[in-house]
Protein backbone atom coordinates (compact mmCIF):
# COMPACT_ATOMS: atom_id res chain seq x y z
CA UNK A 1 0.00 0.00 0.00
CA UNK A 2 2.79 2.86 0.00
CA UNK A 3 2.62 2.44 -3.55
CA UNK A 4 -1.00 4.44 -2.88
CA UNK A 5 0.64 6.88 -0.61
CA UNK A 6 3.61 7.78 -2.68
CA UNK A 7 3.34 11.17 -4.92
CA UNK A 8 3.28 8.84 -8.18
CA UNK A 9 0.26 7.76 -7.57
CA UNK A 10 -0.88 11.12 -7.07
CA UNK A 11 0.57 12.10 -10.16
CA UNK A 12 -0.98 8.43 -12.01
CA UNK A 13 -4.50 9.96 -10.41
CA UNK A 14 -4.77 13.44 -11.79
CA UNK A 15 -3.69 11.89 -15.23
CA UNK A 16 -6.53 9.40 -14.80
CA UNK A 17 -8.78 11.93 -14.10
CA UNK A 18 -8.10 14.24 -17.00
CA UNK A 19 -8.32 10.93 -19.09
CA UNK A 20 -11.58 10.36 -18.36
CA UNK A 21 -12.84 13.97 -18.51
CA UNK A 22 -11.30 13.71 -22.31
CA UNK A 23 -13.28 10.78 -22.74
CA UNK A 24 -16.58 12.01 -21.46
CA UNK A 25 -15.87 15.00 -23.70
CA UNK A 26 -15.15 13.71 -26.99
CA UNK A 27 -16.27 9.66 -27.43
CA UNK A 28 -19.10 9.23 -29.50
CA UNK A 29 -19.96 5.63 -27.68
CA UNK A 30 -22.70 6.87 -25.30
CA UNK A 31 -22.22 3.13 -23.40
CA UNK A 32 -18.46 4.28 -22.30
CA UNK A 33 -19.51 7.57 -21.24
CA UNK A 34 -21.48 6.21 -18.52
CA UNK A 35 -19.13 3.59 -17.77
CA UNK A 36 -16.53 5.98 -17.45
CA UNK A 37 -18.82 8.82 -15.28
CA UNK A 38 -18.20 6.37 -12.10
CA UNK A 39 -14.12 6.19 -12.74
CA UNK A 40 -14.41 10.34 -12.59
CA UNK A 41 -16.39 10.71 -9.81
CA UNK A 42 -13.40 8.18 -8.11
CA UNK A 43 -10.61 10.09 -9.36
CA UNK A 44 -12.05 13.56 -8.07
CA UNK A 45 -12.63 11.86 -4.85
CA UNK A 46 -9.08 10.50 -4.73
CA UNK A 47 -7.31 13.82 -5.71
CA UNK A 48 -9.09 15.75 -3.32
CA UNK A 49 -8.56 14.07 -0.35
CA UNK A 50 -5.06 13.69 -1.63
CA UNK A 51 -4.41 17.01 -1.99
CA UNK A 52 -5.98 18.15 1.08
CA UNK A 53 -5.21 16.13 3.43
CA UNK A 54 -2.99 18.06 4.86
CA UNK A 55 -5.38 20.77 5.27
CA UNK A 56 -8.30 18.30 6.84
CA UNK A 57 -5.82 16.19 9.16
CA UNK A 58 -6.25 18.88 12.14
CA UNK A 59 -10.43 19.01 11.42
CA UNK A 60 -10.54 15.00 11.77
CA UNK A 61 -9.99 13.45 15.17
CA UNK A 62 -6.92 11.57 15.65
CA UNK A 63 -8.61 8.08 15.42
CA UNK A 64 -11.00 8.85 11.98
CA UNK A 65 -7.17 9.05 10.14
CA UNK A 66 -6.90 5.68 9.05
CA UNK A 67 -10.57 5.75 7.76
CA UNK A 68 -10.01 9.32 5.52
CA UNK A 69 -6.79 7.06 4.38
CA UNK A 70 -8.48 4.31 3.22
CA UNK A 71 -11.14 6.42 1.72
CA UNK A 72 -8.82 7.99 -1.06
CA UNK A 73 -7.21 4.44 -1.48
CA UNK A 74 -10.79 2.70 -2.35
CA UNK A 75 -11.19 5.90 -4.76
CA UNK A 76 -8.22 5.11 -5.98
CA UNK A 77 -8.31 1.80 -7.08
CA UNK A 78 -12.01 1.42 -7.51
CA UNK A 79 -11.62 4.04 -10.27
CA UNK A 80 -8.85 2.51 -11.95
CA UNK A 81 -11.03 -0.57 -11.57
CA UNK A 82 -14.11 1.26 -13.35
CA UNK A 83 -11.75 2.94 -16.48
CA UNK A 84 -10.28 -0.15 -16.84
CA UNK A 85 -13.73 -2.16 -16.85
CA UNK A 86 -14.99 0.51 -19.41
CA UNK A 87 -12.01 0.10 -21.68
CA UNK A 88 -12.04 -3.51 -21.68
CA UNK A 89 -16.01 -3.35 -22.32
CA UNK A 90 -15.39 -1.03 -25.15
CA UNK A 91 -12.96 -3.34 -26.76
CA UNK A 92 -15.34 -6.54 -26.68
CA UNK A 93 -18.32 -3.74 -28.56
CA UNK A 94 -15.59 -3.08 -31.00
CA UNK A 95 -14.71 -6.90 -31.95
CA UNK A 96 -18.33 -8.11 -31.17
CA UNK A 97 -20.52 -5.41 -32.05
CA UNK A 98 -23.83 -5.36 -29.80
CA UNK A 99 -25.20 -3.70 -26.31
CA UNK A 100 -23.34 -5.19 -23.38
CA UNK A 101 -25.66 -6.68 -20.51
CA UNK A 102 -25.58 -4.70 -17.47
CA UNK A 103 -25.06 -7.82 -15.08
CA UNK A 104 -21.64 -8.44 -17.29
CA UNK A 105 -20.63 -4.97 -16.15
CA UNK A 106 -21.80 -5.31 -12.67
CA UNK A 107 -19.97 -8.97 -12.04
CA UNK A 108 -16.54 -7.62 -13.37
CA UNK A 109 -17.05 -4.46 -10.81
CA UNK A 110 -17.92 -6.71 -7.87
CA UNK A 111 -14.98 -8.89 -8.21
CA UNK A 112 -12.39 -6.17 -8.80
CA UNK A 113 -13.56 -4.00 -6.18
CA UNK A 114 -13.80 -7.17 -3.64
CA UNK A 115 -9.72 -7.78 -4.86
CA UNK A 116 -8.61 -4.30 -4.24
CA UNK A 117 -10.79 -4.00 -1.41
CA UNK A 118 -9.23 -7.36 1.24
CA UNK A 119 -5.71 -6.11 1.14
CA UNK A 120 -6.40 -2.30 1.85
CA UNK A 121 -8.74 -3.65 4.55
CA UNK A 122 -6.36 -5.85 6.20
CA UNK A 123 -3.03 -3.33 5.89
CA UNK A 124 -4.59 -0.24 6.83
CA UNK A 125 -7.65 -1.39 9.61
CA UNK A 126 -6.23 -4.67 10.22
CA UNK A 127 -9.44 -5.97 9.12
CA UNK A 128 -9.42 -9.86 8.04
CA UNK A 129 -11.70 -10.40 6.05
CA UNK A 130 -11.85 -13.91 5.61
CA UNK A 131 -12.40 -14.41 9.37
CA UNK A 132 -15.71 -11.97 8.92
CA UNK A 133 -16.82 -14.84 6.29
CA UNK A 134 -16.67 -17.65 8.71
CA UNK A 135 -18.14 -16.13 11.55
CA UNK A 136 -21.24 -15.18 9.40
CA UNK A 137 -21.80 -18.81 8.26
CA UNK A 138 -24.86 -18.89 10.09
CA UNK A 139 -26.68 -15.62 9.49
CA UNK A 140 -25.71 -16.33 5.84
CA UNK A 141 -27.96 -19.86 6.26
CA UNK A 142 -30.36 -17.82 7.48
CA UNK A 143 -30.56 -15.26 5.17
CA UNK A 144 -29.85 -17.76 2.08
CA UNK A 145 -33.57 -19.68 3.50
CA UNK A 146 -35.75 -16.19 3.37
CA UNK A 147 -34.07 -14.73 -0.04
CA UNK A 148 -34.10 -18.33 -1.90
CA UNK A 149 -36.05 -17.25 -4.54
CA UNK A 150 -34.40 -14.30 -5.11
CA UNK A 151 -30.79 -15.77 -5.05
CA UNK A 152 -31.82 -18.45 -7.67
CA UNK A 153 -32.51 -15.44 -9.93
CA UNK A 154 -29.09 -14.19 -9.31
CA UNK A 155 -27.51 -17.69 -9.84
CA UNK A 156 -29.70 -17.92 -12.77
CA UNK A 157 -28.66 -14.97 -14.62
CA UNK A 158 -25.23 -15.39 -13.12
CA UNK A 159 -25.18 -18.89 -15.61
CA UNK A 160 -27.30 -17.07 -18.26
CA UNK A 161 -24.33 -14.66 -18.84
CA UNK A 162 -21.94 -17.85 -19.23
CA UNK A 163 -23.67 -19.91 -21.46
CA UNK A 164 -25.24 -16.66 -22.99
CA UNK A 165 -27.74 -18.29 -25.52
CA UNK A 166 -28.70 -15.08 -26.31
CA UNK A 167 -27.73 -11.52 -25.70
CA UNK A 168 -29.30 -8.16 -26.14
CA UNK A 169 -30.89 -7.37 -28.96
CA UNK A 170 -31.41 -10.95 -30.00
CA UNK A 171 -35.54 -11.61 -30.59
CA UNK A 172 -35.99 -14.81 -28.28
CA UNK A 173 -39.10 -16.60 -27.65
CA UNK A 174 -39.58 -17.91 -23.71
CA UNK A 175 -42.82 -20.17 -23.02
CA UNK A 176 -45.61 -17.57 -24.48
CA UNK A 177 -43.83 -14.69 -24.42
CA UNK A 178 -41.70 -13.57 -27.30
CA UNK A 179 -39.88 -10.40 -27.84
CA UNK A 180 -36.50 -8.46 -27.91
CA UNK A 181 -34.25 -8.85 -24.91
CA UNK A 182 -33.46 -5.35 -23.94
CA UNK A 183 -31.89 -6.04 -20.67
CA UNK A 184 -30.07 -8.68 -18.68
CA UNK A 185 -29.76 -8.14 -14.83
CA UNK A 186 -28.86 -9.82 -11.88
CA UNK A 187 -32.41 -11.20 -10.83
CA UNK A 188 -34.32 -10.62 -14.44
CA UNK A 189 -34.42 -10.58 -18.40
CA UNK A 190 -36.58 -7.81 -19.61
CA UNK A 191 -38.16 -8.05 -23.34
CA UNK A 192 -39.82 -5.99 -25.46
CA UNK A 193 -42.69 -7.47 -27.44
CA UNK A 194 -43.95 -6.25 -30.55
CA UNK A 195 -46.84 -4.36 -29.19
CA UNK A 196 -44.28 -2.51 -27.13
CA UNK A 197 -44.81 -4.20 -23.95
CA UNK A 198 -42.08 -4.69 -21.46
CA UNK A 199 -42.25 -8.34 -19.85
CA UNK A 200 -39.78 -8.57 -17.21
CA UNK A 201 -39.04 -12.27 -16.73
CA UNK A 202 -37.06 -13.91 -13.62
CA UNK A 203 -34.03 -15.33 -14.54
CA UNK A 204 -35.12 -19.02 -12.48
CA UNK A 205 -37.97 -18.84 -15.39
CA UNK A 206 -35.85 -18.43 -18.17
CA UNK A 207 -33.08 -20.91 -16.82
CA UNK A 208 -35.60 -23.77 -16.92
CA UNK A 209 -37.60 -23.18 -19.87
CA UNK A 210 -37.53 -23.47 -23.14
CA UNK A 211 -35.55 -20.54 -24.79
CA UNK A 212 -36.40 -19.97 -29.13
CA UNK A 213 -34.06 -17.91 -30.46
CA UNK A 214 -34.47 -16.17 -33.75
CA UNK A 215 -31.88 -13.76 -34.30
CA UNK A 216 -28.10 -15.77 -34.91
CA UNK A 217 -29.42 -16.38 -38.67
CA UNK A 218 -29.88 -14.15 -41.69
CA UNK A 219 -33.81 -14.93 -42.09
CA UNK A 220 -36.17 -16.16 -40.09
CA UNK A 221 -39.31 -18.70 -41.37
CA UNK A 222 -42.80 -18.71 -40.39
CA UNK A 223 -45.10 -21.50 -41.56
CA UNK A 224 -48.62 -20.95 -42.51
CA UNK A 225 -51.85 -23.06 -42.98
CA UNK A 226 -53.65 -22.62 -45.71
CA UNK A 227 -57.30 -24.16 -46.71
CA UNK A 228 -58.47 -24.52 -50.36
CA UNK A 229 -61.77 -26.14 -51.21
CA UNK A 230 -61.59 -29.82 -52.57
CA UNK A 231 -63.06 -28.71 -56.45
CA UNK A 232 -59.52 -26.16 -57.12
CA UNK A 233 -56.80 -28.36 -58.08
CA UNK A 234 -53.62 -28.31 -56.06
CA UNK A 235 -51.08 -27.38 -58.68
CA UNK A 236 -53.61 -24.52 -59.00
CA UNK A 237 -53.71 -24.03 -55.97
CA UNK A 238 -50.07 -24.13 -54.97
CA UNK A 239 -49.38 -21.72 -58.11
CA UNK A 240 -51.56 -18.78 -57.51
CA UNK A 241 -50.35 -18.88 -53.59
CA UNK A 242 -46.31 -18.56 -54.91
CA UNK A 243 -47.52 -15.56 -57.42
CA UNK A 244 -48.87 -14.07 -54.15
CA UNK A 245 -45.76 -14.69 -52.33
CA UNK A 246 -43.59 -13.28 -55.28
CA UNK A 247 -45.68 -9.85 -54.67
CA UNK A 248 -45.56 -9.81 -50.86
CA UNK A 249 -42.75 -6.92 -50.36
CA UNK A 250 -41.67 -8.35 -46.57
CA UNK A 251 -41.42 -12.12 -48.24
CA UNK A 252 -37.72 -13.04 -49.17
CA UNK A 253 -36.82 -14.75 -51.91
CA UNK A 254 -33.99 -16.36 -50.72
CA UNK A 255 -34.50 -18.92 -49.03
CA UNK A 256 -37.47 -19.91 -51.59
CA UNK A 257 -40.75 -19.98 -50.42
CA UNK A 258 -42.20 -23.30 -50.17
CA UNK A 259 -45.87 -24.43 -50.68
CA UNK A 260 -46.61 -28.24 -49.79
CA UNK A 261 -50.55 -30.02 -49.27
CA UNK A 262 -50.57 -30.92 -45.78
CA UNK A 263 -53.26 -32.66 -45.74
CA UNK A 264 -56.74 -33.54 -46.77
CA UNK A 265 -58.83 -32.54 -44.00
CA UNK A 266 -62.82 -32.53 -43.58
CA UNK A 267 -63.94 -29.36 -45.13
CA UNK A 268 -61.11 -28.95 -47.88
CA UNK A 269 -57.58 -29.27 -48.60
CA UNK A 270 -54.60 -28.00 -46.26
CA UNK A 271 -51.34 -26.46 -47.64
CA UNK A 272 -48.68 -25.59 -45.53
CA UNK A 273 -47.19 -22.06 -46.80
CA UNK A 274 -42.98 -21.41 -45.54
CA UNK A 275 -41.82 -18.15 -45.80
CA UNK A 276 -38.78 -15.94 -44.76
CA UNK A 277 -38.32 -12.69 -43.55
CA UNK A 278 -35.08 -10.61 -42.42
CA UNK A 279 -35.96 -10.38 -38.68
CA UNK A 280 -38.37 -11.91 -36.35
CA UNK A 281 -40.43 -8.71 -35.36
CA UNK A 282 -41.68 -8.86 -39.08
CA UNK A 283 -43.52 -11.99 -38.53
CA UNK A 284 -46.60 -10.52 -37.48
CA UNK A 285 -46.68 -8.99 -40.73
CA UNK A 286 -46.05 -10.56 -43.09
CA UNK A 287 -48.98 -13.45 -41.61
CA UNK A 288 -51.20 -10.43 -42.18
CA UNK A 289 -49.73 -9.57 -45.79
CA UNK A 290 -49.68 -13.03 -46.89
CA UNK A 291 -53.20 -14.05 -45.89
CA UNK A 292 -54.50 -10.63 -46.99
CA UNK A 293 -53.68 -11.07 -50.18
CA UNK A 294 -54.62 -14.61 -50.92
CA UNK A 295 -58.10 -13.70 -49.93
CA UNK A 296 -58.11 -11.51 -52.86
CA UNK A 297 -56.35 -13.67 -55.57
CA UNK A 298 -58.72 -16.33 -54.25
CA UNK A 299 -61.41 -14.74 -54.98
CA UNK A 300 -60.29 -13.77 -58.23
CA UNK A 301 -59.57 -17.36 -59.00
CA UNK A 302 -62.65 -18.79 -57.72
CA UNK A 303 -60.57 -20.50 -55.63
CA UNK A 304 -63.16 -21.24 -52.62
CA UNK A 305 -61.74 -20.87 -49.06
CA UNK A 306 -64.10 -23.54 -46.79
CA UNK A 307 -65.30 -23.64 -43.68
CA UNK A 308 -66.74 -26.03 -41.21
CA UNK A 309 -70.69 -26.27 -42.05
CA UNK A 310 -73.52 -26.60 -39.45
CA UNK A 311 -76.51 -25.48 -40.48
CA UNK A 312 -76.99 -26.07 -44.56
CA UNK A 313 -76.90 -23.52 -47.06
CA UNK A 314 -78.64 -23.09 -50.06
CA UNK A 315 -76.97 -19.86 -51.33
CA UNK A 316 -78.72 -18.29 -54.12
CA UNK A 317 -76.29 -16.06 -56.95
CA UNK A 318 -76.46 -12.52 -56.28
CA UNK A 319 -79.16 -10.60 -58.19
CA UNK A 320 -76.32 -7.94 -60.19
CA UNK A 321 -77.20 -5.64 -62.97
CA UNK A 322 -74.97 -4.49 -65.64
CA UNK A 323 -75.86 -0.93 -65.47
CA UNK A 324 -73.22 0.80 -63.36
CA UNK A 325 -70.88 -1.00 -65.90
CA UNK A 326 -72.77 0.16 -68.94
CA UNK A 327 -72.35 3.82 -67.42
CA UNK A 328 -68.42 3.32 -66.66
CA UNK A 329 -67.88 1.84 -70.93
CA UNK A 330 -70.08 4.57 -72.00
CA UNK A 331 -67.83 7.27 -70.85
CA UNK A 332 -64.47 5.89 -72.09
CA UNK A 333 -63.52 6.75 -75.47
CA UNK A 334 -62.94 3.21 -76.66
CA UNK A 335 -66.19 2.47 -76.57
CA UNK A 336 -67.41 5.65 -78.56
CA UNK A 337 -68.76 3.63 -81.93
CA UNK A 338 -70.89 1.09 -79.90
CA UNK A 339 -74.37 1.72 -79.84
CA UNK A 340 -76.30 1.05 -76.28
CA UNK A 341 -77.65 -2.09 -76.83
CA UNK A 342 -74.37 -3.61 -77.77
CA UNK A 343 -72.79 -2.05 -74.64
CA UNK A 344 -75.31 -3.20 -72.48
CA UNK A 345 -74.06 -6.74 -74.24
CA UNK A 346 -70.49 -6.47 -73.61
CA UNK A 347 -71.53 -4.52 -69.84
CA UNK A 348 -73.39 -8.02 -68.92
CA UNK A 349 -69.98 -9.94 -69.98
CA UNK A 350 -67.65 -7.98 -67.47
CA UNK A 351 -66.50 -9.30 -64.21
CA UNK A 352 -66.04 -7.51 -61.16
CA UNK A 353 -62.45 -8.02 -59.66
CA UNK A 354 -61.28 -7.28 -56.18
CA UNK A 355 -57.55 -6.67 -55.21
CA UNK A 356 -56.00 -5.40 -52.45
CA UNK A 357 -53.36 -2.59 -51.29
CA UNK A 358 -50.22 -3.30 -53.15
CA UNK A 359 -51.18 -5.99 -54.92
CA UNK A 360 -49.83 -5.77 -59.08
CA UNK A 361 -52.77 -6.03 -61.10
CA UNK A 362 -50.68 -6.20 -64.47
CA UNK A 363 -46.89 -6.83 -64.78
CA UNK A 364 -44.85 -4.77 -67.17
CA UNK A 365 -43.58 -7.48 -70.39
CA UNK A 366 -46.00 -9.75 -69.53
CA UNK A 367 -48.68 -10.80 -72.51
CA UNK A 368 -52.15 -9.72 -71.38
CA UNK A 369 -55.60 -10.52 -72.37
CA UNK A 370 -57.72 -8.50 -70.41
CA UNK A 371 -58.95 -5.26 -70.23
CA UNK A 372 -59.73 -3.13 -66.88
CA UNK A 373 -61.87 -0.26 -65.73
CA UNK A 374 -62.03 1.45 -62.33
CA UNK A 375 -64.82 1.07 -60.87
CA UNK A 376 -63.94 1.88 -57.02
CA UNK A 377 -60.50 2.65 -55.36
CA UNK A 378 -57.42 4.06 -57.32
CA UNK A 379 -54.71 2.10 -58.76
CA UNK A 380 -50.84 3.37 -59.71
CA UNK A 381 -49.00 3.39 -63.05
CA UNK A 382 -45.51 2.44 -63.30
CA UNK A 383 -42.86 2.19 -66.17
CA UNK A 384 -39.11 0.84 -65.30
CA UNK A 385 -40.18 1.12 -61.65
CA UNK A 386 -41.36 5.12 -61.70
CA UNK A 387 -44.63 5.90 -61.00
CA UNK A 388 -46.05 7.54 -64.68
CA UNK A 389 -49.76 7.95 -63.80
CA UNK A 390 -52.61 7.31 -60.98
CA UNK A 391 -55.58 5.97 -62.41
CA UNK A 392 -59.11 6.52 -60.32
CA UNK A 393 -63.00 5.44 -61.32
CA UNK A 394 -63.89 5.70 -64.35
CA UNK A 395 -60.24 5.57 -66.46
CA UNK A 396 -59.04 2.19 -68.14
CA UNK A 397 -55.82 0.31 -68.84
CA UNK A 398 -54.86 -2.61 -70.57
CA UNK A 399 -56.85 -2.09 -74.12
CA UNK A 400 -53.50 -2.49 -75.89
CA UNK A 401 -52.61 -5.68 -74.97
CA UNK A 402 -55.58 -7.18 -75.07
CA UNK A 403 -56.59 -6.37 -78.41
CA UNK A 404 -53.38 -6.26 -80.36
CA UNK A 405 -51.24 -8.86 -78.29
CA UNK A 406 -48.38 -6.70 -77.30
CA UNK A 407 -46.98 -6.74 -73.81
CA UNK A 408 -47.99 -4.30 -70.83
CA UNK A 409 -46.40 -1.84 -71.52
CA UNK A 410 -46.30 -1.26 -67.78
CA UNK A 411 -46.86 -2.47 -64.01
CA UNK A 412 -50.35 -1.12 -62.39
CA UNK A 413 -50.44 -1.60 -58.66
CA UNK A 414 -53.46 -1.28 -56.41
CA UNK A 415 -53.09 1.91 -54.38
CA UNK A 416 -55.88 0.85 -52.38
CA UNK A 417 -58.38 -1.53 -51.95
CA UNK A 418 -59.94 -1.36 -55.39
CA UNK A 419 -62.88 -2.63 -57.14
CA UNK A 420 -61.95 -2.90 -61.28
CA UNK A 421 -64.30 -3.90 -64.34
CA UNK A 422 -62.81 -6.86 -66.00
CA UNK A 423 -63.20 -7.77 -70.10
CA UNK A 424 -61.85 -10.63 -71.29
CA UNK A 425 -60.55 -11.14 -75.07
CA UNK A 426 -63.65 -13.78 -75.34
CA UNK A 427 -65.91 -10.75 -74.58
CA UNK A 428 -64.59 -8.88 -77.93
CA UNK A 429 -64.34 -12.04 -79.92
CA UNK A 430 -68.21 -13.01 -79.57
CA UNK A 431 -68.91 -8.93 -80.24
CA UNK A 432 -66.65 -9.08 -83.36
CA UNK A 433 -67.87 -12.26 -84.80
CA UNK A 434 -71.65 -10.25 -84.50
CA UNK A 435 -70.02 -7.08 -85.55
CA UNK A 436 -67.05 -7.44 -87.57
CA UNK A 437 -67.47 -3.67 -88.87
CA UNK A 438 -66.27 -2.73 -84.85
CA UNK A 439 -63.02 -3.94 -85.07
CA UNK A 440 -61.87 -1.91 -88.21
CA UNK A 441 -63.51 1.06 -86.03
CA UNK A 442 -61.74 0.10 -82.39
CA UNK A 443 -58.62 -0.26 -84.67
CA UNK A 444 -58.78 3.13 -86.26
CA UNK A 445 -58.94 4.48 -83.07
CA UNK A 446 -56.73 2.79 -81.27
CA UNK A 447 -53.80 4.04 -84.30
CA UNK A 448 -54.77 7.57 -83.56
CA UNK A 449 -54.32 7.51 -79.39
CA UNK A 450 -51.08 5.73 -80.49
CA UNK A 451 -49.88 8.58 -82.58
CA UNK A 452 -50.86 11.07 -80.09
CA UNK A 453 -49.09 9.45 -77.79
CA UNK A 454 -46.19 8.81 -79.70
CA UNK A 455 -46.58 12.18 -80.89
CA UNK A 456 -46.98 14.08 -77.32
CA UNK A 457 -43.32 11.67 -76.38
CA UNK A 458 -40.98 13.16 -79.08
CA UNK A 459 -42.75 16.72 -79.03
CA UNK A 460 -43.83 16.12 -82.80
CA UNK A 461 -47.16 16.41 -84.72
CA UNK A 462 -49.50 13.69 -85.15
CA UNK A 463 -49.50 13.98 -88.71
CA UNK A 464 -45.24 13.26 -88.00
CA UNK A 465 -46.38 9.95 -85.66
CA UNK A 466 -48.75 8.83 -87.51
CA UNK A 467 -46.74 8.19 -90.41
CA UNK A 468 -44.71 5.03 -89.33
CA UNK A 469 -48.48 3.24 -88.74
CA UNK A 470 -48.88 -0.15 -86.54
CA UNK A 471 -51.10 -1.70 -88.26
CA UNK A 472 -52.93 -2.72 -85.39
CA UNK A 473 -56.15 -3.97 -87.82
CA UNK A 474 -54.13 -6.09 -88.91
CA UNK A 475 -53.18 -7.01 -85.36
CA UNK A 476 -56.79 -7.29 -84.96
CA UNK A 477 -58.18 -9.50 -87.88
CA UNK A 478 -54.59 -12.02 -86.83
CA UNK A 479 -55.94 -12.57 -82.76
CA UNK A 480 -59.45 -12.40 -83.23
CA UNK A 481 -59.75 -14.34 -86.40
CA UNK A 482 -61.76 -11.91 -88.50
CA UNK A 483 -61.65 -11.99 -92.67
CA UNK A 484 -60.71 -9.59 -94.15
Amino acid sequence: MAFLQGNLALLLGIAALLITLVIRRFAKDELLKVDVGGSLRFFATFVVLRLFSAQLAPLVPDDWGPYVHVTWMFAFAFGTVRLVVALFLRVRRFLRPGPTAKIQRDVLDFVLYALCAIPILKTQLKVDVTTLLGTSAVLSLVVGFGLQDTLGNLFSGITLQFEQPFVVGDWIRVGTHEGRVVQVAWRSTRIETSRRELVTLPNSVVAKDQVVVFSHTDSVAIDLTVSASYAAPPNLVKAEILETLREAPLVLDDPQPVVRVLEFADSGIGYLVRVSVREASALPHVRDQVLSRLWYRFGRAGIEIPFPQRVVHLRQPEQTTSAPAQELLERLELFAPFPKDELATIASAAVERHFGAGEEIVTEGREGSTFFVVMAGRVSVRAKGREVATLARGQSFGEMSLLTGEPRAATVVAHEDTVLLELGRDVFANHFAAHPERAAQLAELLERRRAELSAAANAGTVEEAAGPRLRVLDRLREIFRLRS
